[in-house]
C-alpha cells in the first residue's frame, strides 16, 4: 500500500463526501503530531470536533507492534462510552485515493497530567472489558522468548546486541500460568491524554488479548519513558501505579515476566536504532537511548 501523506489527503473534504460534516464554510482541518505510520489531523468549525487519523503503510509479521487500522477501529469501536478511550466516530478502509481513515471526537484538555494512578485506574477498566477476536498474544515466559527470536537481529557486529544476548533469560520449570485479557499493546505514558472529564487512552492500533501485565510493563518501563524523552518513574511512582491498578495477581505475574518483556523489546529497539540511523537520526537516538536504558535496567536486577 502506498503511503498517503497529510499533503495530499484533504480530510475536509472526506468528511464531506462521507456524510460526517454537512458543509466547511467554518471548518478547518491542522496537522497533529502523529507516528510513523499514519497522519493525525484536527477538524474543527461550528459544533466539529473531530480527529481524522490517515494511515500509511501497516506494519505486520517483523513488527513488534503490528499496526492494522482495522484493528484500532474495532478496539475504539468496542471502547465508545465507556471513558476509557477518545469517542469512535467511524472507520473507511483504504481506497484507491486514500489510505484507511479512522475518526473519532477530539478530547479537550492537555497532554496528560502525569498522575501515574489515574493512568492505572483507567487502564484497569480497559483490560476488565469483554472482548474476541482479536490477535493472541505471547502471555508466558516462554512465547516471549520465542517471539523476541522472531525479531529481527542486528548485526552481529553491533556491541550492544552482544551485551544484551549475555542477559538473555531463562525460562524456569514448572506450572505455567496463563492469563490473557483485552490489552492495549502499546501502552506508555505518550499514548496518555487528559481531558476535561479524565485521562483517555489514545493510539489503539495493536491491542490484542494477552497479558495485563504486559501493558503494565510497558508503562513502568526505563526504555519506553526514554523512546518519549522520558526519565524513569520513580519508585514511589511505580508503587503508586501498581497500588491504583489494585489487581495483585497482575502485578506478581508483572514481577516475573519483566525480564521477558524487557529482553525482547531492547533487541526491537537495538535494530530500530540501526535501521533509522541514515534516514531519521533523531528517532534512531530515542530508540538507542531506550535500549541503553533497558539494558541497564536488566543488569541493575
Amino acid at each position: 500500500m502506498a503511503y498517503f501523506s497529510a499533503m495530499n489527503f484533504d480530510p475536509i473534504h472526506f468528511l464531506q463526501r462521507e456524510g460526517v460534516l454537512a458543509g466547511a464554510e467554518e471548518t478547518r482541518a491542522e496537522v497533529l503530531a502523529g507516528g510513523f505510520w499514519n497522519d493525525v489531523l484536527r477538524v474543527r468549525g461550528d459544533g466539529v470536533d473531530l480527529v481524522v487519523k490517515h494511515f500509511g503503510e501497516r506494519s505486520t509479521g517483523w513488527s513488534l507492534f503490528p499496526i492494522v487500522p482495522e484493528c484500532e477501529a474495532r478496539a475504539m469501536e468496542l471502547l465508545k462510552g465507556r471513558a476509557i478511550a477518545p469517542d469512535f466516530v467511524g472507520f473507511w478502509p483504504a481506497s484507491s485515493g486514500h489510505g484507511a481513515v479512522l475518526v473519532y471526537q477530539f478530547v479537550p484538555g492537555t497532554t496528560w497530567n502525569g498522575d501515574p494512578a489515574e493512568a492505572a485506574r483507567v487502564l484497569r477498566r480497559a483490560h476488565g472489558i469483554k472482548a474476541d477476536g482479536f490477535r493472541v498474544m505471547p502471555a508466558t515466559a516462554a512465547e516471549l522468548l520465542a517471539d523476541a527470536d522472531r525479531l529481527v537481529a542486528p548485526g552481529d557486529d553491533d556491541p550492544l546486541w552482544h551485551r544484551l544476548q549475555k542477559l538473555r533469560p531463562v525460562v524456569a520449570v514448572g506450572q505455567v500460568e496463563v492469563c490473557r485479557t483485552f490489552v492495549h499493546g502499546d501502552f506508555n505514558s505518550g499514548n496518555m491524554i487528559s481531558g476535561d472529564e479524565g485521562a483517555r487512552i489514545i493510539d489503539w492500533q495493536c491491542p490484542g488479548l494477552g497479558d495485563p501485565a504486559e501493558d503494565l510493563w510497558s508503562f513502568l518501563s526505563p526504555a519506553f519513558q526514554a523512546v518519549y524523552g522520558l526519565t524513569p518513574w520513580l519508585p514511589g511512582e511505580i508503587a503508586s501505579f501498581c497500588d491504583a491498578y489494585g489487581d495483585d495477581a497482575t502485578v506478581e505475574r508483572l514481577g516475573r515476566l519483566t525480564p521477558y518483556f524487557a529482553y525482547r523489546y531492547a533487541k526491537y529497539c537495538i535494530t530500530r536504532a540501526r535501521d533509522l540511523a541514515t534516514g531519521d537520526p533523531t528517532s534512531a537516538k530515542r530508540y538507542l537511548d531506550a535500549a541503553l536504558a533497558g539494558i541497564a535496567s536488566m543488569e541493575e536486577t
